[in-house]
């Protein structure tokens, strides 16, 4: 056992439901678990060190072995608890055999090295429990005095808040409101006669807890007060309203690794959305001009050093809008590892010839019910990967999901090469789905290993 570990925990769900002023009913609380565990085995891509995952149940050995096999390394040991809530440090926690067995698994590393989705008070239970066993643990988040840091930046108050403390840090025109009254007097006063408005949330996930406010023909926003009664996010006040800002089809963001040098490390992407919500991502050099790279950069470097000074470590997001006044909006943080991270360690991991990622978390499958990931997914998979081709099926699990998609990530000499091979490979898997013969076309330059 080598002397330093890496201690891979996605723990999604947890941090997406640590919203103590929001009242999840048993629904969305079951929807918002299906959603983070789905995600959740996107993180064997993040570590490529020595390393134990913790994954939810219901995790496909033969996936896990296909990737690694692809990726040219071993699989490393597993470690799943019961999943009594589905949130995964809290079972783990709470369940013996698999704290025993993520002991045996790190046994005789002096250092574990945390790498989590973010922080949540359930993660620091787990370093104190491990620091117990005498190990050394180095987090990779906020120390526990600095949590708060987490949970502001995360909010999209803090947004508003920034506005105010960084040169070139612009959000939309705005009044934040506190009751039922205000928000819809501010509705209305932003929208307009015609217009529309933008309504967030303190916080979201995905694009939930963001609505657009239209102002219909009559000068009433019916249509957005019935889609704001089934937000969930929607369930407490303080809420913003915002100009809506005519933008760009692509949303331009940056992430931000914050640790205690003061040179930050940064990765510029482009995220597709649908209204409010995200699609997909593109990075990688030439993703973005140069120009607004280097405006993304400027931003980056301010608000890494502001979230430096707030006791913050670890990754963030800075969301964007680049709008057709050409002026950058930032929308939102996140304060957490973003859906970039497994795009962001592929395309290092090949950058000399494939430097370019591109991301798709949820690509929608015919039939529900009927894909299989050894029937149906790996052998477009496999033929992909004897061609060369760097391309991975990376949230297998949603295969069974009420919704059955496939996530996929691909890494080529450009952005519009890997979406083409992720696209291509979507429709093979659907056509096997269907009993339909079906082929993926051969990668151009800059897509082979």
């Amino acid at each position: 056992m080598p002397e330093t570990i890496d201690l891979v925990i996605p723990n999604v769900v947890e941090f997406n439901l640590k919203r103590e002023l929001l009242d999840f009913d048993p629904g969305v609380e079951s929807d918002l678990v299906e959603h983070g565990t789905g995600l959740t085995d996107q993180c064997v891509f993040w570590s490529t060190e020595n390393r134990v995952l913790v994954l939810p149940a219901g995790w496909s050995p033969e996936w896990l072995a296909d990737v690694h096999a692809g990726l040219g390394g071993s699989v490393p040991p597993v470690v799943s608890p019961v999943p009594r809530t589905g949130r995964l440090v809290h079972d783990l926690l709470h369940d013996d055999v698999a704290l025993a067995a993520l002991h045996a698994a790190t046994a005789g590393a002096r250092v574990v090295r945390f790498v989590s989705f973010g922080a949540s008070p359930e993660l620091y239970s787990l370093a104190a429990l491990v620091r117990g066993q005498g190990r050394d643990v180095r987090l990779d988040v906020a120390e526990p005095e600095h949590y708060w840091s987490c949970e502001y930046l995360e909010s999209k108050t803090s947004c508003v808040d920034l506005a105010s403390h960084l040169p070139g840090f612009r959000v939309p025109r705005g009044i934040s409101v506190a009751s039922w009254e205000q928000l819809k007097g501010a509705v209305t006063a932003i929208a307009g006669q015609g217009g529309r408005a933008v309504v967030k949330s303190m916080y979201g996930v995905g694009g939930y807890g963001s609505a657009v406010a239209q102002s219909e023909a009559d000068g009433t926003v019916r249509r957005f007060w019935q889609s704001l009664r089934r937000e969930p996010f929607f369930g407490t006040f303080p809420l913003i309203v915002q100009d809506y800002v005519e933008h760009a089809a692509d949303v331009p963001a940056v992430d931000v690794l914050v640790e205690d040098g003061e040179e930050p490390r940064m990765e510029f992407s482009a995220l597709g959305v649908d209204g409010l919500r995200y699609r997909s991502l593109v990075l990688g050099p030439g993703v973005l001009d140069s120009g607004l790279e280097g405006r993304l950069r400027a931003l980056g470097t301010a608000v890494h050093a502001f979230a430096r000074s707030l006791g913050y470590r670890g990754w963030l997001t800075v969301d964007c809008l680049l709008g057709l006044d050409g002026d950058l909006y930032v929308t939102e943080i996140n304060a957490r590892r973003s859906g970039a991270m497994h795009a962001v360690a592929l395309a290092h991991r090949w950058a000399d010839e494939s430097p370019v990622a591109y991301v798709h978390d949820a690509l929608p499958l015919r039939l529900p019910g009927a894909a299989s990931y050894t029937a149906h997914v790996r052998p477009v998979f496999e033929e992909l990967w004897a061609r060369g081709v760097r391309a991975y099926p990376s949230t297998v699990r949603a295969l069974g999901g009420h919704r059955p998609s496939l996530g996929i990530v691909a890494c080529a000499g450009s952005g519009a090469e890997a979406e083409r091979i992720a696209d291509e490979a979507h429709r093979a898997v659907n056509a096997a789905v269907a009993g339909a013969p079906s082929a993926v076309s051969r990668p151009t330059a800059g897509s082979r290993v």
